[in-house]
């Protein structure tokens, strides 16, 4: 017969040491629920949806409350029987039917209250990735949804995980010249070309924060993704992009809005009224062939679509024919052009009436402008009959440039989703310069997305906008293998790439001692070092600088003081990063606090068990004095000096034993509020016998 221990409480009352007859429990006092049937509730967190656990009144004895709980329908799968307390599974597979549960429970007689399996949360802080999107004007999801779209930062970390060497390349746009109040060009990107003190300006109104069409446009391929504002989607290429801007307007612009419904503030696109001529454009489009541009951006065209374009359009027909014979690594970029309108009897191109978008030729790709949903931006031309709109690019609401207050500075037109192919064939290019025009040309119409899925609709691409919404990422990842299987490797799939650029960092710990854990998932040469930065007062264990194999990790320790500290760690073989923010907790650990200890591990004499549960009850002053009862035997708590942890030591003599525990724990911040776990080992004398408790509380008032 054994005696029972509650940890170091004998629960028998009797004076004789072997007289107290105590069967063990035979009831499960906890089952785990299943992976499958946790689903995130916004009440609640984590829960199984199946699992529900229901505390009965004192008195209500386990038959009267079994017969109570067949009313719900489920099965009663453990108990703890010291606070009358029932887990039941049932057959639920909603929240909706998880939450109705619970209301039937409350109702239910006898029952003191009811809530689902919630889950307890570590204190961990998950750093953030690095991003071409870091700038503050992209937080706001709207801003950042174009370039999302398009899978431009996927295609920036492709570019660094492949290892590949980059090769320099030449753009060209033909434009208005820059604005020198732009300071979006101060990085590692090589401008060159046209520019202008004067802001653009009409009725001496100063438009766009004084920046340029050209300005704009050329912003979206290469501004300084290293300053706080606007990002330029080929960038990255640092100082193998070398941009020429040449004007072709004259300096005394203005600005005319087209035709637009005036409650809808999308279609609000300005063009470029200054004075240019064909001979002239074609000159200088020559001329940017023969300084060794191999893209080239056009963001112009006629005032509409209209049958006496046939002539000239013929012209640019024939330009580029001979540019392909003569080079024809050369691609030159056009927009579709802004005159359309929502029911489509405008802007139709039939490949007559308009230039130099429209034509069909292999070296010429015509760009249309999307929503963000995929639909066509009502201002945008499409293709009828034999004109080609190649491929769409999100055109709408676009950010352009930010202001001298930091704010964005947005605009709409194809005039803008046209840079964005012209920086993805500068990406291409910068991989492999061999590739000619029309290589360049199939691989982007084979790699763009036939529609847009959405979270609650899929949209085609509208019919005569292309063979669908360009994709960078793709586009990117295939002229990467295209060179891959040149030299007879293995294809890599775009996971596999973004692994070799991911670099992770989480912060697990309380008050303000955390452990650093820092994750490379993988490599290109099997091992990279990882390097962390820390800016504010703090201690930090282990080396600066560690080397990584693929998928293993590096480990620091760090103290922080008394302010919050800013933590960077960084990838040496392609600057892949991570980042974030530590703090030192601040608990209100003042009130009452209720929970239990569970036994994991027990070394005992055959005589004696170690109970397999207790009840636990902490008061804490707001000073940090206070006591904790375990069962029935009271003690002082510790708490740490800031609040982050605490502990309390139970002992107790009986029968010729003496029973020793610690408890130790650390406060967490979960979904439903604060929470402390932690263990109790106990020593129990006479029997050299030992008892392991995991063990948690949570903060009720």
């Amino acid at each position: 017969m054994k005696k029972k221990l509650l940890v170091i409480l004998l629960l028998c009352s009797s004076l004789t040491l072997f007289s107290c007859s105590s069967q063990p429990d035979s009831n499960t006092a906890y089952k785990d629920p299943s992976p499958e049937s946790i689903i995130y509730s916004e009440q609640w967190g984590n829960v199984p949806v199946n699992q529900i656990v229901v505390v009965f009144e004192n008195g209500v004895d386990k038959p009267t409350a079994t017969k109570v709980l067949k009313q719900l329908g489920g099965t009663v799968v453990a108990e703890q029987a010291f606070i009358n307390l029932y887990q039941v599974e049932t057959e639920y597979t909603t929240e909706s039917a998880l939450l109705a549960g619970i209301e039937i429970a409350k109702n239910l007689d006898g029952v003191e209250f009811v809530f689902p399996n919630v889950e307890i949360y570590n204190k961990e802080v998950k750093g953030t990735p690095c991003s071409p999107l870091k700038d503050p004007i992209f937080e706001d999801e709207r801003n950042a949804a174009h370039y999302k779209m398009i899978g431009m930062e996927n295609a920036w970390n492709i570019i660094k995980g492949s290892g590949i060497n980059l090769n320099p390349v030449n753009v060209a746009v033909l434009d208005s010249a820059i604005y020198t109040g732009s300071d979006e060009f101060n990085g590692n990107v090589k401008l060159s070309g046209d520019k202008t003190d004067e802001p653009q300006k009409n009725d001496n109104i100063i438009l766009n924060s004084g920046l340029s069409h050209g300005t704009m446009v050329t912003h979206v391929i290469g501004a300084n993704h290293e300053n706080s504002g606007m990002v330029g989607i080929a960038s990255v290429l640092e100082d193998k992009l070398s941009i020429n801007v040449k004007n072709l307007f004259d300096d005394k612009e203005s600005y005319e809005e087209t035709e637009i419904n005036e409650d809808d503030s999308t279609q609000k696109v300005y063009e470029t009224n200054g004075k240019a001529y064909t001979l002239k454009a074609l000159a200088y489009l020559k001329e940017q062939v023969d300084s060794g541009a191999t893209v080239i951006n056009c963001s112009f065209g006629p005032v509409a679509p209209s049958d006496n374009n046939e002539w000239v359009s013929k012209a640019y027909e024939k330009f580029f024919t001979e540019v392909q014979k003569t080079n024809p690594n050369v691609l030159f970029v056009a927009a579709a052009g802004n005159e359309a309108n929502a029911d489509k009897s405008k802007g139709a191109l039939n490949g007559k009436n308009y230039y130099p978008a429209g034509l069909n030729l292999p070296n010429i790709i015509t760009v249309g402008a999307v929503n963000t949903d995929g639909s066509r931006a009502n201002f945008s031309n499409f293709a009828t009959e034999d004109a080609e709109v190649t491929l769409s690019a999100p055109g709408v609401n676009m950010v352009v440039g930010v202001d001298k207050d930091g704010k964005p500075v947005t605009s709409s037109g194809t005039s803008y989703a046209t840079p964005q192919v012209t920086s993805a064939i500068a990406l291409i290019q910068s991989i492999n310069p061999n590739l000619s025009a029309a290589e360049i040309k199939d691989s982007l119409i084979k790699t763009s997305a036939p529609g847009i899925i959405g979270t609650d609709q899929s949209i085609p691409i509208p019919e005569g906008m292309g063979a669908g919404v360009l994709q960078v990422d793709q586009a990117v990842l295939q002229a990467i293998n295209d060179l891959r299987k040149q030299q007879n490797l293995a294809p890599y799939t775009m996971d596999e790439l973004l692994d070799m650029s991911r670099i992770t960092l989480t912060a697990e710990g309380v008050g303000k001692e955390f452990n650093l854990t820092s994750h490379i998932p993988s490599a290109f040469s099997g091992q990279t070092d990882v390097k962390i930065t820390v800016n504010g007062q703090h201690a930090l264990t282990g080396d600066s600088t560690q080397n990584v194999a693929s998928g293993s990790d590096a480990n620091w320790g760090i103290l922080l003081v008394d302010d919050s500290v800013f933590i960077r760690v960084s990838r040496a073989d392609n600057g892949g990063c991570a980042y974030l923010t530590l703090k030192p907790a601040d608990y209100d650990l003042a009130g009452t606090w209720s929970g239990m200890a569970t036994l994991v591990e027990e070394t005992m004499g055959e005589d004696v068990e170690a109970d397999k549960s207790a009840q636990i009850t902490l008061s804490i002053n707001s000073d940090g004095s206070g006591t904790a009862t375990v069962e029935w035997v009271t003690a002082p708590i510790t708490v740490s000096s800031d609040f982050s942890s605490i502990s309390f030591a139970i002992s107790e003599s009986a029968y010729g034993l003496t029973s020793t525990g610690v408890f130790d724990g650390s406060v967490m911040e979960g979904e439903q509020g604060l929470t402390m776990s932690g263990t109790a080992t106990f020593t129990i004398t006479g029997i050299n016998g030992s008892a392991v408790y995991t063990w948690y509380a949570n903060q009720l008032n």
